[in-house]
């Protein structure tokens, strides 16, 4: 339903029964659990909390805060049994990104201006130091691993304009463009054999992907849907559903639209036929087909 709390970055969990959102109540953003029957407040810290990442098996929630000046990470149980745990704490901002399939790795944009992609170790919890993935002089964000671990896509504006580009994970290897014409905010089909993104104007991508013998192969990218995605910097403002379904977190332009009222079996008065122009009957009355020229 239409939220007047500033719904933003929707993530599924890993079984599709929930989803993690961040949501602005009295000037503070925080994280919300949501699934079909309630909501509940994840964070309740004074500072903002947000931008959710669900571990693999669901147990875990990663998420930035500012509770000590610029965005560090922290990792919560699911289920609220246990503390708030620092995960990262640096001067850079950091924003996370994608948990590994195996739960070994975390991929974060560290820096808001010019990012690197940068990995952190997660087993044993809090005890590896971060490293890059993707350190250039450009913008890199938002990157996704695959389904089975082996490639990261990712978005970077080294062309001059965000397109969305495919590097096997850990590396070394080649790298795939898979947008064109302008591409943001990547995430895979649940079998790893589609790729998803934002292009311009908001229409929503997908990409076949053919992976093998270390390569990459994408099909030519075609629109599946257009909205009016809010605007993001950081995080995805959509989701998939492993069964192939879209979660899409969207603006309303008007509110205030009424709704259709559909009349069945409605009988014009014989008055003035001209002002029927355009319908036609039929035995039950109005046939369907001219209804839009009335």
């Amino acid at each position: 339903a239409p939220d007047a709390a500033g719904l933003s970055y929707p993530e599924l969990s890993p079984d599709g029964q929930r989803v993690a959102l961040s949501r602005g109540i009295g000037g503070t953003r925080d994280i919300w659990l949501t699934d079909s029957d309630r909501s509940s407040r994840f964070t309740v810290d004074p500072a903002d909390d947000f931008g959710a990442v669900w571990s693999p098996d669901g147990s875990r929630v990663v998420f930035m805060s500012t509770r000590k000046g610029p965005l560090d990470l922290y990792v919560k149980p699911a289920d609220g049994s246990g503390p708030e745990l620092v995960l990262l704490a640096s001067a850079d901002a950091k924003f996370p990104n994608s948990w590994s399939p195996d739960g070994r790795f975390l991929l974060y944009r560290s820096k808001l201006i010019g990012g690197d992609l940068m990995v952190l170790p997660m087993l044993p919890e809090r005890n590896g130091k971060p490293y890059p993935f993707l350190g250039t002089p450009f913008n890199e964000g938002n990157g996704v691993f695959s389904p089975d671990g082996k490639w990261v896509a990712y978005q970077s504006n080294e062309s001059g304009r965000n397109e969305v580009y495919v590097r096997p994970f850990p590396g070394p290897g080649g790298v795939w463009q898979i947008s064109a014409g302008g591409g943001a905010y990547p995430r895979w089909r649940a079998d790893g054999k589609e790729l998803y993104y934002v292009a311009p104007g908001g229409k929503l991508m997908a990409a076949a992907i053919t992976a093998q013998a270390g390569s990459i192969t994408s099909g030519q990218p075609v629109a599946l849907f257009t909205a009016s995605f809010p605007r993001s910097i950081t995080r995805p403002q959509y989701d998939v559903a492993r069964a192939g379904r879209f979660l899409v977190n969207l603006e309303l332009t008007d509110p205030t639209t009424p709704p259709i009222t559909l009349l069945q079996n409605w009988k014009p008065p014989k008055s003035d036929p001209r002002e029927y122009r355009g319908l036609r009957r039929g035995q039950g009355g109005l046939e369907k087909g001219n209804c839009n020229a009335w």
